[in-house]
């Protein structure tokens, strides 16, 4: 058994990426210990979940949403993830993002230990919308410096994971944000039908969701403007983040348009199944394989997007929803017009519900981890006897 320590720059509410993984790395027979920053002291200090510990810094206080101000902070928690790490005594530092990897890179350099890089998202491109271009420049030099101390590294999405092959980053292996299917399965269309009832909605009325992060990657403006033409849908949101003032405003001015808070993630699968479709579009040109893709497919859902990265090129090759080439109230609109014919939704979400059966699920992501982990440990060799207090063996 190894134990592995995965760094993260949010406060684990828990981002289900890291669950699934850490899940996973937990029932392979490791150690897992999440590392994360509370930066707000939200959290529970400790817990367990899962068969995987969650230890939150929460001495190095500072707020979402600060751009360049956050350059100042997060050394801070560099430093404070460094010296934990290292009071743990770990085999493994597995680092999520690019900004928990400048601690990981110090950590390996120091005491040789074996580094994951998972790259949830092509940071820079997303840092893009909130810094000035010269420090998303720097961010960019930076991921592809540290990338060449990395022992293993993790993409979730295959347009940026091309991008990183063409830089020569070697091994790499593609980890979609896949969908643990057994939840989705336990919803029964009783459920479903609750669901709807408790948000006063009968079966006849067409439902559209967005579940999800308000982060400006997102086109949810559309949406929100969408809704006066939109008379007999009712929109319901659920998330948080940037748009956040937008969303309630558009919950103010129109009736049909409902802002529910923060879902938790235990409630994702029956509210999934309780919509009559599923809304995600993205800034064009942004990589990634979104949580709410893999949701909507796995709920048997259709999804209304644009043809953005993985994205657009799963609902295309998957036939699992509708594609808009431009993002406008009026091909919102358009696409939910095509969904309202029964035959049509229903055969586009059995497509969704079926790709997630065969290929795009966490049984197949948890396979490709096991041999990012075997590689990694196998190259190793004995470590971790360079550490304080070290003695740990593979």
């Amino acid at each position: 058994m190894s134990r592995i320590i995965m760094l993260l720059s949010n406060g684990f509410k828990p981002d289900p990426r890291v669950a699934h993984e850490a899940g996973a790395l937990v029932d392979l027979g490791h150690e897992v210990i999440v590392l994360c920053w509370d930066r707000e002291g939200a959290y529970a200090a400790r817990e367990e979940i899962d068969g995987y510990r969650v230890e939150r810094i929460q001495t190095v206080r500072a707020a979402y949403g600060a751009g360049a101000r956050q350059l100042v902070r997060i050394p801070a928690f560099w430093r404070a993830a460094i010296a934990r790490a290292l009071a743990l005594r770990p085999d493994v530092i597995h680092c999520h993002d690019l900004d928990t990897l400048p601690a990981g890179w110090w950590l390996k350099q120091r005491y040789g230990l074996p580094l994951v890089y998972d790259a949830h998202e092509d940071y820079a491109r997303l840092m893009a919308f909130y810094l000035p271009r010269v420090m998303t420049w720097a961010l960019a030099f930076l991921e592809r410096r540290l990338l060449k101390r990395v022992d293993a590294t993790i993409s979730a999405s295959s347009a940026f994971a091309e991008k990183l092959r063409e830089q020569g980053v070697r091994p790499l292996v593609v980890l979609g944000n896949y969908p643990v299917l057994a939840p989705f399965e336990a919803v029964s269309d009783e459920m479903a039908q609750q669901v709807r009832s408790a948000l006063g909605v009968g079966p006849d009325v067409f439902v559209l969701v967005y579940i999800g992060g308000f982060s400006r990657t997102r086109q949810l403006q559309p949406l929100l403007d969408a809704a006066a033409s939109l008379s007999d849908v009712q929109i319901f949101i659920w998330g948080d983040g940037h748009q956040r003032p937008q969303v309630e405003a558009a919950a103010g001015q129109y009736a049909n348009v409902h802002y529910k808070g923060w879902l938790p993630a235990d409630q994702v699968p029956v509210h999934f199944a309780a919509a009559d479709a599923v809304y995600y579009c993205l800034i064009p040109g942004y990589p990634g394989w979104p949580n709410t893709l893999s949701n909507a497919m796995a709920a048997g859902r259709p999804i209304i997007a644009n043809d953005v990265g993985d994205l657009g090129r799963i609902i295309r090759e998957m036939g699992c929803g509708v594609l808009v080439d431009t993002v406008t109230p009026g091909t919102i609109a358009g696409a939910v017009g095509v969904l309202r014919d029964n035959a049509t939704r229903l055969h586009m979400g059995e497509a969704g519900r079926r790709a997630t059966r065969e290929r795009f699920n966490w049984d197949v992501a948890e396979q490709q981890l096991a041999q990012v982990y075997a590689g990694v440990l196998g190259d190793a060799g004995r470590i971790g006897e360079n550490t304080p207090g070290g003695e740990r063996t593979v």
